[in-house]
Protein backbone atom coordinates (compact mmCIF):
# COMPACT_ATOMS: atom_id res chain seq x y z
CA UNK A 1 0.00 0.00 0.00
CA UNK A 2 2.85 2.35 0.94
CA UNK A 3 4.66 1.51 -2.33
CA UNK A 4 1.47 2.23 -4.30
CA UNK A 5 1.12 5.60 -2.57
CA UNK A 6 4.71 6.51 -3.44
CA UNK A 7 4.18 5.52 -7.09
CA UNK A 8 1.01 7.61 -7.28
CA UNK A 9 2.71 10.59 -5.66
CA UNK A 10 5.59 10.32 -8.12
CA UNK A 11 3.22 10.15 -11.10
CA UNK A 12 1.18 13.09 -9.77
CA UNK A 13 4.30 15.21 -9.27
CA UNK A 14 5.42 14.42 -12.85
CA UNK A 15 2.04 15.56 -14.20
CA UNK A 16 2.09 18.75 -12.12
CA UNK A 17 5.64 19.59 -13.25
CA UNK A 18 4.69 18.93 -16.88
CA UNK A 19 1.64 21.21 -16.58
CA UNK A 20 3.67 24.02 -15.00
CA UNK A 21 6.40 23.73 -17.63
CA UNK A 22 3.77 23.84 -20.37
CA UNK A 23 2.11 26.91 -18.81
CA UNK A 24 5.43 28.74 -18.43
CA UNK A 25 6.20 28.00 -22.09
CA UNK A 26 2.81 29.43 -23.16
CA UNK A 27 3.40 32.57 -21.06
CA UNK A 28 6.81 33.08 -22.71
CA UNK A 29 5.28 32.69 -26.21
CA UNK A 30 2.52 35.19 -25.37
CA UNK A 31 5.02 37.74 -24.04
CA UNK A 32 7.09 37.33 -27.21
CA UNK A 33 3.99 37.91 -29.38
CA UNK A 34 2.79 41.09 -27.67
CA UNK A 35 4.01 43.76 -25.26
CA UNK A 36 0.52 45.01 -24.38
CA UNK A 37 -0.59 43.51 -20.99
CA UNK A 38 -4.27 43.48 -21.95
CA UNK A 39 -3.61 41.68 -25.23
CA UNK A 40 -1.28 39.28 -23.40
CA UNK A 41 -4.18 38.29 -21.13
CA UNK A 42 -6.44 37.76 -24.15
CA UNK A 43 -3.85 35.66 -25.99
CA UNK A 44 -3.11 33.61 -22.86
CA UNK A 45 -6.83 32.88 -22.33
CA UNK A 46 -7.30 31.87 -25.99
CA UNK A 47 -4.26 29.60 -25.87
CA UNK A 48 -5.34 27.81 -22.66
CA UNK A 49 -8.91 27.30 -23.93
CA UNK A 50 -7.54 26.04 -27.25
CA UNK A 51 -5.29 23.50 -25.47
CA UNK A 52 -8.17 22.29 -23.27
CA UNK A 53 -10.42 21.79 -26.29
CA UNK A 54 -7.67 19.91 -28.12
CA UNK A 55 -7.14 17.64 -25.10
CA UNK A 56 -10.84 16.88 -24.85
CA UNK A 57 -11.03 16.25 -28.59
CA UNK A 58 -8.21 13.70 -28.38
CA UNK A 59 -9.96 11.91 -25.51
CA UNK A 60 -13.27 11.82 -27.40
CA UNK A 61 -11.52 10.55 -30.54
CA UNK A 62 -9.78 7.82 -28.54
CA UNK A 63 -13.09 6.82 -26.96
CA UNK A 64 -14.76 6.51 -30.37
CA UNK A 65 -11.82 4.53 -31.74
CA UNK A 66 -11.94 2.16 -28.77
CA UNK A 67 -15.70 1.72 -29.22
CA UNK A 68 -15.25 0.94 -32.94
CA UNK A 69 -12.59 -1.68 -32.19
CA UNK A 70 -14.89 -3.26 -29.61
CA UNK A 71 -17.76 -3.38 -32.10
CA UNK A 72 -15.55 -5.00 -34.76
CA UNK A 73 -14.41 -7.71 -32.32
CA UNK A 74 -17.98 -8.43 -31.29
CA UNK A 75 -19.08 -8.58 -34.92
CA UNK A 76 -16.53 -11.29 -35.62
CA UNK A 77 -17.37 -13.41 -32.55
CA UNK A 78 -21.18 -13.24 -32.40
CA UNK A 79 -24.02 -14.18 -34.69
CA UNK A 80 -25.64 -11.57 -36.91
CA UNK A 81 -28.81 -11.37 -34.78
CA UNK A 82 -27.03 -11.01 -31.43
CA UNK A 83 -24.54 -8.54 -32.97
CA UNK A 84 -27.29 -6.17 -34.13
CA UNK A 85 -29.02 -6.33 -30.73
CA UNK A 86 -25.78 -5.41 -28.94
CA UNK A 87 -25.04 -2.61 -31.40
CA UNK A 88 -28.47 -1.09 -30.64
CA UNK A 89 -27.72 -1.16 -26.90
CA UNK A 90 -24.27 0.34 -27.41
CA UNK A 91 -25.43 2.98 -29.90
CA UNK A 92 -26.72 5.25 -27.15
CA UNK A 93 -23.24 5.67 -25.67
CA UNK A 94 -21.35 5.79 -28.97
CA UNK A 95 -23.66 8.39 -30.55
CA UNK A 96 -23.20 10.59 -27.51
CA UNK A 97 -19.43 10.37 -27.91
CA UNK A 98 -19.69 11.09 -31.63
CA UNK A 99 -21.91 14.13 -31.05
CA UNK A 100 -19.53 15.45 -28.40
CA UNK A 101 -16.56 14.86 -30.68
CA UNK A 102 -18.26 16.63 -33.60
CA UNK A 103 -19.03 19.61 -31.38
CA UNK A 104 -15.44 19.79 -30.12
CA UNK A 105 -14.09 19.28 -33.64
CA UNK A 106 -16.09 22.28 -34.88
CA UNK A 107 -14.76 24.49 -32.06
CA UNK A 108 -11.19 23.37 -32.70
CA UNK A 109 -11.59 24.03 -36.44
CA UNK A 110 -12.82 27.56 -35.73
CA UNK A 111 -9.89 28.28 -33.42
CA UNK A 112 -7.36 26.78 -35.85
CA UNK A 113 -8.77 28.83 -38.73
CA UNK A 114 -8.64 31.98 -36.58
CA UNK A 115 -5.01 31.33 -35.62
CA UNK A 116 -4.07 30.51 -39.23
CA UNK A 117 -5.55 33.83 -40.40
CA UNK A 118 -3.57 35.68 -37.71
CA UNK A 119 -0.40 33.82 -38.73
CA UNK A 120 -0.92 34.67 -42.43
CA UNK A 121 -1.51 38.31 -41.53
CA UNK A 122 1.64 38.39 -39.41
CA UNK A 123 3.72 36.84 -42.21
CA UNK A 124 2.42 39.29 -44.82
CA UNK A 125 3.08 42.21 -42.48
CA UNK A 126 6.63 41.02 -41.77
CA UNK A 127 7.37 40.70 -45.48
CA UNK A 128 5.97 44.18 -46.10
CA UNK A 129 8.07 45.62 -43.29
CA UNK A 130 11.32 43.93 -44.32
CA UNK A 131 12.34 46.80 -46.61
CA UNK A 132 11.15 49.63 -44.33
CA UNK A 133 13.69 51.39 -42.08
CA UNK A 134 13.09 51.14 -38.33
CA UNK A 135 13.71 54.88 -37.78
CA UNK A 136 10.38 56.55 -36.87
CA UNK A 137 9.17 59.11 -39.43
CA UNK A 138 9.33 62.78 -38.52
CA UNK A 139 6.31 64.74 -37.35
CA UNK A 140 4.11 65.90 -40.29
CA UNK A 141 4.43 69.58 -41.19
CA UNK A 142 0.81 70.42 -40.33
CA UNK A 143 1.43 69.31 -36.74
CA UNK A 144 4.63 71.36 -36.55
CA UNK A 145 2.68 74.41 -37.72
CA UNK A 146 -0.08 73.74 -35.18
CA UNK A 147 2.41 73.46 -32.29
CA UNK A 148 4.17 76.61 -33.49
CA UNK A 149 0.86 78.49 -33.45
CA UNK A 150 0.50 77.49 -29.78
CA UNK A 151 4.06 78.72 -29.11
CA UNK A 152 5.02 75.17 -28.23
CA UNK A 153 8.57 74.05 -27.62
CA UNK A 154 10.65 71.03 -26.54
CA UNK A 155 8.92 68.68 -29.00
CA UNK A 156 9.87 65.01 -28.64
CA UNK A 157 8.54 61.60 -29.61
CA UNK A 158 7.07 59.70 -26.65
CA UNK A 159 5.88 56.48 -28.25
CA UNK A 160 5.13 54.82 -31.57
CA UNK A 161 2.64 51.99 -31.16
CA UNK A 162 -0.12 49.89 -32.63
CA UNK A 163 -3.69 50.66 -31.62
CA UNK A 164 -5.31 47.82 -29.67
CA UNK A 165 -9.05 47.16 -29.26
CA UNK A 166 -8.98 48.50 -25.68
CA UNK A 167 -7.57 51.80 -27.00
CA UNK A 168 -10.81 52.22 -28.96
CA UNK A 169 -13.15 50.95 -26.23
CA UNK A 170 -15.60 53.53 -24.90
CA UNK A 171 -15.77 51.56 -21.66
CA UNK A 172 -12.00 51.85 -21.09
CA UNK A 173 -11.79 55.47 -22.35
CA UNK A 174 -7.99 55.58 -22.42
CA UNK A 175 -4.96 55.34 -24.67
CA UNK A 176 -2.29 53.14 -23.11
CA UNK A 177 1.41 53.95 -23.47
CA UNK A 178 3.40 51.07 -21.90
CA UNK A 179 6.53 52.43 -20.21
CA UNK A 180 8.70 49.71 -21.75
CA UNK A 181 7.77 51.06 -25.20
CA UNK A 182 8.27 54.75 -24.43
CA UNK A 183 11.08 56.15 -26.59
CA UNK A 184 12.02 59.02 -24.29
CA UNK A 185 11.41 58.65 -20.56
CA UNK A 186 12.40 62.30 -20.01
CA UNK A 187 9.20 63.71 -21.48
CA UNK A 188 7.96 64.14 -17.89
CA UNK A 189 9.53 66.96 -15.88
CA UNK A 190 10.17 66.85 -12.14
CA UNK A 191 7.00 68.87 -11.45
CA UNK A 192 4.97 66.47 -13.58
CA UNK A 193 6.31 63.47 -11.66
CA UNK A 194 5.51 65.09 -8.31
CA UNK A 195 1.94 65.88 -9.41
CA UNK A 196 1.44 62.34 -10.70
CA UNK A 197 2.63 60.93 -7.41
CA UNK A 198 0.58 63.28 -5.21
CA UNK A 199 -2.59 63.74 -7.28
CA UNK A 200 -2.65 60.55 -9.39
CA UNK A 201 -3.06 62.45 -12.67
CA UNK A 202 -2.26 65.75 -14.36
CA UNK A 203 -4.28 67.88 -16.77
CA UNK A 204 -2.86 67.96 -20.30
CA UNK A 205 -3.77 69.40 -23.69
CA UNK A 206 -4.01 66.85 -26.53
CA UNK A 207 -4.06 67.54 -30.28
CA UNK A 208 -5.88 64.80 -32.20
CA UNK A 209 -5.00 63.53 -35.74
CA UNK A 210 -7.40 66.14 -37.15
CA UNK A 211 -5.60 68.98 -35.28
CA UNK A 212 -8.44 69.55 -32.80
CA UNK A 213 -7.57 70.38 -29.17
CA UNK A 214 -8.87 68.48 -26.13
CA UNK A 215 -8.42 68.66 -22.36
CA UNK A 216 -7.50 65.21 -21.00
CA UNK A 217 -5.72 63.70 -18.00
CA UNK A 218 -2.40 61.84 -17.93
CA UNK A 219 -2.09 59.12 -15.30
CA UNK A 220 0.23 56.22 -14.56
CA UNK A 221 -1.15 52.75 -13.88
CA UNK A 222 1.00 50.23 -12.06
CA UNK A 223 0.02 46.58 -11.98
CA UNK A 224 1.39 43.09 -11.56
CA UNK A 225 1.34 40.47 -14.31
CA UNK A 226 -0.60 37.30 -13.52
CA UNK A 227 1.10 34.17 -12.22
CA UNK A 228 0.10 30.51 -12.02
CA UNK A 229 -1.44 29.89 -8.55
CA UNK A 230 1.20 32.14 -7.00
CA UNK A 231 3.98 29.66 -7.82
CA UNK A 232 6.03 32.20 -9.77
CA UNK A 233 6.87 35.76 -8.77
CA UNK A 234 4.67 38.46 -10.27
CA UNK A 235 6.42 41.03 -12.41
CA UNK A 236 5.59 44.70 -11.96
CA UNK A 237 4.83 46.80 -15.01
CA UNK A 238 3.24 50.17 -15.65
CA UNK A 239 1.73 52.28 -18.41
CA UNK A 240 0.98 55.93 -18.93
CA UNK A 241 -2.66 56.57 -19.79
CA UNK A 242 -4.33 59.42 -21.64
CA UNK A 243 -7.85 59.29 -20.22
CA UNK A 244 -10.85 61.31 -18.99
CA UNK A 245 -12.01 62.20 -22.50
CA UNK A 246 -9.90 60.01 -24.79
CA UNK A 247 -13.07 58.41 -26.21
CA UNK A 248 -14.01 61.79 -27.74
CA UNK A 249 -10.88 61.46 -29.88
CA UNK A 250 -11.15 57.73 -30.62
CA UNK A 251 -14.86 57.96 -31.57
CA UNK A 252 -14.42 60.98 -33.84
CA UNK A 253 -14.81 59.48 -37.32
CA UNK A 254 -12.71 62.25 -38.86
CA UNK A 255 -9.69 60.89 -36.97
CA UNK A 256 -10.12 57.48 -38.69
CA UNK A 257 -8.57 55.61 -35.76
CA UNK A 258 -8.89 51.85 -36.24
CA UNK A 259 -7.52 48.71 -34.66
CA UNK A 260 -3.94 47.88 -35.75
CA UNK A 261 -3.30 51.43 -36.99
CA UNK A 262 0.17 52.76 -36.17
CA UNK A 263 0.21 56.04 -34.26
CA UNK A 264 2.80 58.33 -32.73
CA UNK A 265 2.34 60.34 -29.55
CA UNK A 266 4.55 63.43 -29.34
CA UNK A 267 4.96 65.63 -26.28
CA UNK A 268 5.63 69.36 -26.22
CA UNK A 269 5.46 72.23 -23.77
CA UNK A 270 3.62 75.55 -23.69
CA UNK A 271 3.86 78.36 -21.15
CA UNK A 272 1.00 78.07 -18.68
CA UNK A 273 -1.59 80.80 -19.33
CA UNK A 274 -4.43 79.24 -17.35
CA UNK A 275 -6.94 81.33 -15.46
CA UNK A 276 -5.54 82.23 -13.00
CA UNK A 277 -2.16 81.98 -14.74
CA UNK A 278 0.75 80.24 -13.08
CA UNK A 279 3.71 82.15 -14.47
CA UNK A 280 6.95 80.29 -14.93
CA UNK A 281 5.20 76.93 -15.00
CA UNK A 282 5.23 74.96 -18.24
CA UNK A 283 2.26 72.90 -19.30
CA UNK A 284 2.61 69.42 -20.77
CA UNK A 285 0.83 68.79 -24.09
CA UNK A 286 0.58 65.89 -26.54
CA UNK A 287 -0.04 65.42 -30.26
CA UNK A 288 -1.45 62.15 -31.63
CA UNK A 289 -0.33 61.43 -35.21
CA UNK A 290 -1.94 58.66 -37.24
CA UNK A 291 0.94 57.35 -39.36
CA UNK A 292 -1.28 55.39 -41.72
CA UNK A 293 -2.29 58.78 -43.14
CA UNK A 294 1.29 59.41 -44.26
CA UNK A 295 3.47 57.77 -46.89
CA UNK A 296 6.15 57.00 -44.30
CA UNK A 297 3.74 55.37 -41.91
CA UNK A 298 1.83 52.96 -44.13
CA UNK A 299 3.96 50.03 -43.00
CA UNK A 300 5.91 51.64 -40.20
CA UNK A 301 7.74 49.53 -37.65
CA UNK A 302 6.87 49.89 -34.01
CA UNK A 303 10.02 50.84 -32.14
CA UNK A 304 10.47 50.22 -28.44
CA UNK A 305 12.76 51.88 -25.95
CA UNK A 306 16.32 50.60 -26.12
Amino acid sequence: MELMTRIMSFEDSKKIKSSLDSFDKIVEEVKAASRDPVEQDQLLTERIVFNLIQSKARKAEASISKQNNYNQEKAASTSAGNYHMKIRKQSLGSSKDEDEFKCIEEEVSKLIKKKQNKAKKAVSMRSALSSIPSTPPDMPMEFKNKIQSLHGFRVQLVIQKEIFPTDLSTHHDRLSMPKNQVSNQDFLGEQDKKKLKLEGSIRVKVIDPNLNEYELRLSEWKFKSRSCSGLSKRKRSSSYMLNSGWSKISENKKNKLQKEDIIQVWSFRVNNVDNPPVYGEERLCFAVVRLTDTDEGKHCLITSAS
